[in-house]
């Protein structure tokens, strides 16, 4: 084993060939085995860089936009070579059909990933649950439709294909409907606003779904990777597994963890997507047309990353408070220097109502404060009242704002 892997760094190894090619195929293990063993100096840097490679697995198995570039740089070399040389009408007949065939061949390519992308991809049950008045709901993958009548309900899966809710009802689903495809049937959780809920997956990965949230899950994790599907804000605690990586699939960002403890607030009229990591690692990565993807951000504890969807665009910034981001699992809403708007659009979330706030008023000001989302929303209003200097009146669900006098 050449001698200059002992001087690289970690991004050198990252985007060696014949490194990712051990880590990922097993090409000449023995000699890069004994090759780390027998040097310690870069066992750490070796250790580091094939964790990350396994957590990116798919990344280096799929075709980015400059191999796409390539291929097609290939095929019109090919094309100019060829006609230099071929003179009969027959070897030019022989060309085009060559050429073809790689046209065909690369377009193929691209449309087969393509169409494993979009099928990939998750159609909730419901279009649209911000105006939704009704109960949380549970629904299974053929179709039943389950109410969750609590204002945050419990729901766990067990290895024997069992759903518990709330403790009390259980549900068999391994006798539930498929179809004879290898789709992946799912279930899903529906979350109004005003409401809250706890799931335990079948892997042990609990999640915590916020108010106006919704989630797709399967009933056992059977494929390669543990993919859920998620719209609205989510905490996830993943149950480690090196061998089977946990995707939260966020509109039009992948989230992919071996075993993290996390935040993701997706919803679907923020103008971002947010993740913020406590603790482990994640890889962030852009989906594209075409099945492509861009190379993936990995994200370290205590760092947050805003994906911006109008410039997709992932910006990440050190969060040394990332906890703020989970209290809300707690019962407790805590923002660092947060615009009102932004309270305003938390609160009607949580409590299911509407926020009226006149043009003069001030809605860009930047707060900071704590509140405990167990208080009734009078209570809550009160305190905000203090820390922002405003007042209010509270007539049914709607809540309207002015200035303090």
């Amino acid at each position: 084993m050449d001698s200059k892997y002992l001087h690289y760094t970690l991004e050198e190894l990252l985007d060696d060939k014949q490194f990712v090619a051990w880590v990922l195929k097993g090409q000449k293990d023995k000699e890069w085995s004994s090759f780390i063993d027998h040097h310690t100096k870069i066992q750490g840097r070796a250790k580091k860089a094939r964790e990350i490679i396994s957590l990116l697995k798919d990344t280096y198995e799929i075709l980015d936009e400059e191999d796409v570039l390539q291929m097609w740089h290939n095929i019109d070399q090919f094309n100019k070579s060829y006609k230099n040389k071929v003179r009969t009408l027959k070897l030019r007949r022989s060309f085009s059909v060559a050429a073809s065939i790689l046209i065909i061949v690369s377009i193929g390519i691209l449309g087969y990933s393509y169409l494993n992308n979009k099928n990939a991809g998750y159609q909730f049950t419901s279009s649209n649950i911000a105006d939704n008045k009704e109960d949380a709901r549970l629904v299974l993958s053929d179709g039943e439709q389950i109410a969750l009548k609590k204002e945050k309900s419990t729901i766990a899966l067990n290895n024997d294909e069992e759903l518990v809710i709330d403790n009390e009802n259980t549900i068999d689903l391994s006798d539930k409907a498929t179809d004879n495809t290898s789709k992946v049937q799912m279930n899903e959780v529906i979350v109004p606003y005003g409401k809250r809920s706890e799931l335990m997956l079948a892997d042990g990965t609990q999640v915590w779904l916020n108010a106006g949230s919704r989630l797709a899950f399967p009933t056992k994790f059977t494929n390669e990777t543990r993919e859920v599907y998620l719209q609205g804000e989510a905490c996830f605690k993943v149950t480690k597994n090196e061998h089977q990586p946990f995707i939260v699939n966020a509109n039009e960002l992948g989230v992919k963890v071996l075993g993290t403890h996390f935040n993701v607030a997706a919803y679907p009229d923020d103008e971002t997507i947010e993740t913020v990591l406590v603790e482990g690692s994640v890889a962030l990565t852009k989906k594209k047309s075409f099945g492509l993807v861009s190379k993936s951000i990995v994200l370290q504890p205590n760092q947050k990353a805003t994906f911006d969807k109008d410039e997709k665009e992932i910006i990440v910034r050190d969060e040394p408070d990332a906890d703020v981001y989970l209290a809300w699992t707690e019962g407790w809403f805590e923002f660092k220097k947060q615009s009102l708007e932004k309270v305003f659009t938390k609160l009607e979330r949580y409590y299911d109502i509407h926020i009226s706030v006149p043009e003069e008023f001030p809605s860009e000001e930047i707060i900071t404060g704590k509140l405990d989302l167990k208080d009734s929303l009078a209570v809550v209003m009160e305190a905000l009242s203090d820390v922002a200097k405003l007042d209010y009146t509270i007539v049914n669900n709607q809540v309207t704002i002015e200035r303090k006098r």
